[in-house]
């Protein structure tokens, strides 16, 4: 059936609308006409009676309102409107289903059907990607001349930013097909293609011409809100509305790998986890001295991270590092970490629910029965929820020389990703939403607040460093010693007085 029969596509939308990757993600800014476009690219097969397809909004009211949009153009093409949630019934014998996703059982209840063609709007709304991997399970065809294929519209800032961002955004320009590949168990390669389509309202002439209005109240957002500007107006998804960490830079909280010096102040931070991860980072804490003023600096500088491993392996993965011959893990005196303490999720000290040792007295007594030594005190991090986003935003501001209070090595992989991921919670606006993968997130928070925070003006919460003249100072404590060595081309310009790669311990 010709989709233009009733509606005239925008360039950008008629750009999504021919492509013939798996998976089409079509969006970004706000106004970009989304809903119009995947309603109308569900019209290209419905003369095969055999059609089934699938549309996912994130609650109930939104699919009411995608339902009465779509019914206003599929009426006239013969389509009846049916139940609740309402269906769709063509002439052909093709069917329309429709769901949403605020049932408990929204991501499995599809399983076992088959619908060759599927609409998700809100993408971004979907908190993680095994959830739209399960959804995605039913997108098949077994009907010769259906091809499967999916249709997703999203803007920057939902609970599943971070991983619509890195499957659609992060791995190709915009406009450009990328495919990965998967090898069947029969070791046939099968190619899954993707693309991501990227539009504004400058790309909806309809909307810029009836309602100038609209644009004009995104366009005051622009210097009180610019992160929500930004991500409003353009689709930005590098800083979108709702982040917590806005803050974080990569290309300035994060450094090349290095091992601290053994003399300095060293932790270990923990949450624990079984199914969820549990999380674990080594950091070191410098006082250092610039300019006459003394403040501390942390350096995260090694993770574990992981699921379905008990106790005793992250004891033995964390405390003894190295594996022989056989994979099992070796102790090394010579690289053995001091270190002063470890601040913990406070669940692992309580003793657990059905009697048994605690996790932490778990982890201890495995390192004293390999080693023959007790390790160091585990103490109870503080997991109020109200401090942890001001304790993190102190330590990822700017201190006096220039460079960030916490900065973290490349080798913290998890950390990195999941940080600027974090969103806040709806219901709760001070704090991170829960639901997310914040178990680094939360392990830093106990270290950090474990740490005290020497605010010296320009580092304090809240507050931008100046723009001062002076050189790139070098990573030197407060004794003169070098502690760590930043690549300091990742900050400006600026004579390195002393540099040192590494520490033995």
């Amino acid at each position: 059936m010709d989709k233009l029969c009733l509606w005239t596509p925008f360039p950008k939308q008629a750009e999504a609308l021919k492509r013939h990757e798996f998976e089409i993600l079509y969006g970004g800014a706000r106004g970009g006409g989304k809903t119009d476009a995947g309603i109308n690219w569900l019209i290209y097969n419905v003369a095969n009676p055999k059609l089934r397809a699938l549309i996912i909004r994130k609650n109930s009211k939104d699919l009411s309102d995608w339902s009465d949009r779509a019914y206003r153009i599929y009426q006239k093409l013969g389509a009846v409107r049916v139940g609740n949630p309402p269906k769709f019934n063509w002439p052909s014998g093709a069917v329309f289903s429709t769901g949403h996703l605020m049932d408990a059982n929204a991501y499995t209840q599809y399983q076992g059907h088959e619908y060759q063609n599927m609409v998700l709007e809100e993408l971004d709304q979907i908190p993680q990607e095994k959830h739209y991997l399960e959804l995605m399970s039913s997108c098949r065809s077994t009907v010769d001349g259906l091809k499967p294929q999916i249709f997703c519209t999203s803007n920057p800032g939902g609970k599943g930013h971070g991983w619509v961002k890195r499957r659609f955004i992060d791995p190709a320009p915009p406009n450009t097909r990328f495919s990965t590949t998967t090898k069947l168990p029969n070791g046939k390669e099968i190619e899954l293609d993707r693309v991501y389509i990227p539009a504004t309202m400058d790309d909806n002439p309809i909307l810029m011409d009836k309602d100038p209005a609209y644009v004009a109240r995104i366009e005051q957002l622009k210097d009180k809100y610019p992160e929500k500007y930004r991500a409003w107006r353009f689709g930005d998804w590098d800083v979108f509305a709702g982040q917590v960490f806005s803050e974080f830079r990569r290309d300035r909280h994060v450094i090349k790998s290095l091992t601290p010096k053994a003399s300095l102040t060293h932790f270990l931070w923990m949450d624990w986890g079984y199914t969820a991860p549990f999380s674990c980072h080594a950091s070191a804490l410098i006082r250092m001295k610039y300019d006459g003023e003394v403040f501390h600096r942390v350096v995260t500088y090694q993770e574990w991270y992981g699921v379905e491993k008990n106790p005793d392996e992250w004891a033995e993965e964390i405390f003894s590092e190295e594996k022989d011959e056989s994979g099992n893990f070796k102790f090394h005196p010579a690289r053995h970490r001091k270190f002063n303490k470890a601040v913990v999720d406070p669940a692992m000290l309580n003793t657990q629910t059905d009697g048994s040792t605690s996790i932490g007295d778990l982890m201890m007594r495995k390192w004293k029965d390999l080693h023959g030594e007790s390790w160091c005190r585990m103490d109870r991090g503080n997991n109020k929820r109200h401090s942890q986003v001001p304790t993190m935003k102190n330590w990822l501001s700017m201190a006096p020389d220039g460079l960030p209070y916490w900065v973290i090595t490349e080798d913290c992989t998890n950390l990195i990703r999941t940080l600027p991921e974090l969103i806040y919670d709806e219901h709760k606006p001070e704090e991170i939403d829960t639901t997310q993968e914040d178990h680094a997130a939360d392990e830093c928070s106990y270290g950090l607040k474990a740490v005290k925070f020497i605010s010296v003006g320009l580092g304090a919460f809240g507050k931008q460093p100046e723009k001062r003249k002076y050189e790139i100072a070098p990573m030197v404590d407060e004794e003169g010693e070098m502690g760590i060595t930043l690549d300091t081309s990742k900050f400006g310009t600026g004579k390195v007085v002393r540099k040192r790669e590494s520490w033995d311990i």
